[in-house]
This record gives C-alpha cells, sequence and structure tokens, in this order.
C-alpha cells in the first residue's frame, strides 16, 4: 500500500490541476457564440446583451443591431416583442408594442415586411440610439444568421428613414 501512496497524491495532483483548467476550456456552444458575434462584428453589427421582453420570460439575450447612418433626428426608445398568443389587437399577430412608446406610424409598413423576415427564434425587434436591433436565441445556424443580416441590411435604412423627425421647414426671406 505504501508504494501505491505516491501515484495517488501524483494522480489527486493532477486532478486538481486540469479540472479547473477543463471547466474554463469554452464548451461547442460557446465557441459557436463566439463565432456568431465575431460574424456579425466584422459585418459591421453590434452585439448587446439585454434582458428578455416579459412576455419571454426570465434571462437575457443577444440584441444584434444595425448601426444608424446618423443618429440625429430619430425617434427611438420603442420595442415590438413577440406576444406568447396571436391576437388580432397585437401591431402583427404574434408582435406588439412593449411597454414605451409605438415605433412612428411611418414605419409600420416596413416593420411588417421585417417581421415577416426576422428569423423565428427572434425575441423582440428594437430602435435604440445604437440602432435597429432584433433580439434573438442565437441559434439554427448560418443560414439563420445570413437571414438575421440580410433582414437589417434591408430594412435598417428604410426604418431610419421613416423614423426621422421632420425638420423645420424655414420661411423663405425675399
Amino acid at each position: 500500500m505504501s508504494e501505491w501512496l505516491p501515484v495517488i497524491i501524483i494522480g489527486l495532483v493532477i486532478g486538481l490541476v486540469l479540472g479547473p483548467v477543463m471547466w474554463l476550456k469554452p464548451n461547442r456552444r460557446d465557441r459557436q457564440l463566439a463565432d456568431l458575434r465575431s460574424r456579425a462584428a466584422r459585418a459591421g453589427i453590434t452585439v448587446q446583451i439585454q434582458a428578455l421582453p416579459a412576455t419571454a420570460g426570465r434571462g437575457t439575450a443577444a440584441v444584434y443591431s444595425h448601426r444608424w447612418q446618423d443618429r440625429k433626428g430619430l425617434r427611438v426608445g420603442w420595442t415590438l416583442q413577440r406576444q406568447r398568443v396571436a391576437h388580432e389587437l397585437n401591431f402583427a399577430g404574434r408582435w406588439d408594442w412593449g411597454s414605451g412608446p409605438a415605433a412612428p406610424k411611418s414605419a409600420w409598413h416596413y416593420l411588417h415586411q421585417l417581421l415577416e423576415k426576422v428569423p423565428v427564434n427572434t425575441y423582440a425587434v428594437v430602435a435604440t440610439d445604437v440602432g435597429l436591433g432584433i433580439q434573438w436565441e442565437e441559434s439554427g445556424g448560418g443560414q439563420t444568421f445570413a437571414q438575421l443580416l440580410s433582414a437589417l441590411a434591408e430594412f435598417g435604412p428604410l426604418i431610419e428613414g421613416a423614423i426621422r423627425k421632420p425638420s423645420p421647414v424655414r420661411p423663405v426671406e425675399n
């Protein structure tokens, strides 16, 4: 037994050293998220983690935002949230406004089109000072990611133009 004691001690020491190292090693899901977020950054998309809408439960999810070209004069601060049930009183089927203000009506046409193109695992569409964002589960692979990027690239500029406050008209001097 005394000759096995050093072997057991060495085994325990190796386990104590390798255990935490292996625990810190990113798993497959962490590597996928890092890859998605890196690809988003290369495409000019800002990624932020935000709390889920109340209708989606507790927790957080990433918001991928297409940055505004010119942030001045935009009416932002609105959120479209996926609801648990579709209802005719909602903005669009299962989508309705969050607790804040609604988007300007001039953007509603584009928002209806955007909602048809967002991935099925989308929780919310948000307009912040940063840009137009889509909060989603970050799942579904490359095709879903491409769908999200395409929707943001197509509708980001259109919605930006639609939510811009009209500039005041100055009288012409004679």
